[in-house]
């Protein structure tokens, strides 16, 4: 016989038939005691709670594993390091902070990196591009600057060297690809640490700072490298020793521009198949003081809630991070107050420490503190 039902309506009921069917089927499959049929998309119930627990194993082996064995045993500094940890990552602690927020900044020379083998890493790769590079002629000015970084070696640091040297290095780098100016800073980490015997340039990290890095790392804090050396720059440096992606560097910047671009300012320019990304000479002012705060609201958008520094150029980082923060905060200063093993100056170092404490930074002394600085077989080597 055949149907009056409208076609689209039967086609409908035909479709809903088959469904309560396809249902009735699972059920009674799972009523037998079997897994009811799963997908890709649709994984077994059962195997959530294992995945959770192997990850909160893994979080807690993480924390475990990592070593802070570079440090005096008894650190007091330390312990508020840890204990702070310990309370923000707890969640039945009231200072408990969500991952999200947990972020720490860290300055670079004199607070992970030995900036005294003479002068930090940056001076040195300069001057080194400018005297001794094979492929680049430096014009009287640019030599001028290069020449009075190595000549004022083992002495006082000349007035406002830094500006110049950042100017006279981005003239020195124009026309090179950021890339370009990496590999000769990797090259230049193979290079001997004049100040020490037993160790290279892109060995000089002070061990006790970069296991607190690892360690922050692995009790879920977001580490950001924020310092005054070019942000390329520190990519080198970092790459190999800190697990730290280059887009958590902010540092001073050069300019750039692209090979084809010519006068053609960057608003009227349109980037083309076939051009570089290159330096254009420039130099956009050192990421310092005010400026490292200017710099992580626009590259961060969230306020540290931990900072690591070692001068006045730090300062402000580590109050922003301590002034009217919803998150329990935290500030540490490195003191360079060890003769024996770095080239630290008690006199300074005292003034500094009172300076600090009255901010209230804890201070993190490489004298009491650092069982180590640069590790085995590394020892300082002064020069006449």
């Amino acid at each position: 016989m055949k149907s009056t039902m409208h076609p689209l309506f039967e086609k409908a009921l035909t479709r809903s038939l088959a469904i309560v069917a396809a249902l009735v089927l699972a059920l009674s499959v799972v009523g037998c005691g079997q897994n009811a049929p799963s997908t890709q998309e649709q994984p077994k119930a059962e195997s959530a709670p294992a995945a959770t627990e192997s990850a909160a194993t893994d979080q807690a082996d993480a924390k475990t594993d990592v070593s802070l064995a570079s440090w005096s045993k008894d650190s007091a500094s330390l312990k508020k390091l840890t204990g702070y940890v310990e309370a923000v990552t707890n969640e039945e602690s009231p200072d408990y902070i969500a991952p999200q927020d947990r972020i720490a900044v860290f300055d670079l020379d004199g607070t992970l990196m030995c900036e005294t083998f003479p002068w930090c890493f940056e001076y040195m790769v300069f001057a080194d591009y400018a005297l001794n590079n094979p492929n680049y002629q430096a014009p009287e000015d640019i030599a001028a600057v290069a020449h009075e970084i190595v000549d004022s070696a083992w002495g006082k640091k000349p007035e406002g060297m830094s500006t110049r040297q950042a100017q006279a290095a981005a003239i020195a780098y124009a026309g090179l690809t950021p890339q370009e100016l990496e590999d000769y800073c990797t090259k230049f980490k193979q290079s001997k640490a004049e100040g020490f015997e037993g160790m290279t340039r892109g060995e000089a990290w002070y061990k006790p700072m970069t296991e607190v890095v690892t360690y922050l790392q692995a009790n879920g804090f977001d580490v950001y490298v924020v310092t005054a050396t070019e942000r390329n720059v520190v990519r080198a440096i970092v790459a190999d020793t800190l697990n730290i992606e280059p887009s958590h560097v902010i540092g001073t910047e050069y300019g750039y521009e692209a090979t084809g671009q010519g006068d053609t300012a960057d608003g009227d320019y349109t980037f083309k198949d076939g051009d570089k990304v290159v330096f254009d000479g420039s130099y956009e002012g050192e990421n310092a003081k005010m400026s490292k705060v200017d710099a992580m609201v626009r590259e961060i958008g969230k306020q540290p809630v931990l900072a690591f520094g070692n001068s006045s150029g730090d300062v402000a980082m580590l109050s922003y991070t301590l002034s009217q923060n919803p998150h329990p905060s935290a500030a540490f200063m490195v003191l360079a107050d060890d003769a024996e093993r770095e080239y630290g100056d008690s006199d300074s170092a005292s003034k500094k420490r009172t300076e600090w404490e009255d901010l209230g930074y804890t201070v993190f002394s490489m004298h009491d503190d650092f069982a180590t600085i640069y590790g085995d077989g590394v020892t300082k080597k002064p020069q006449a």
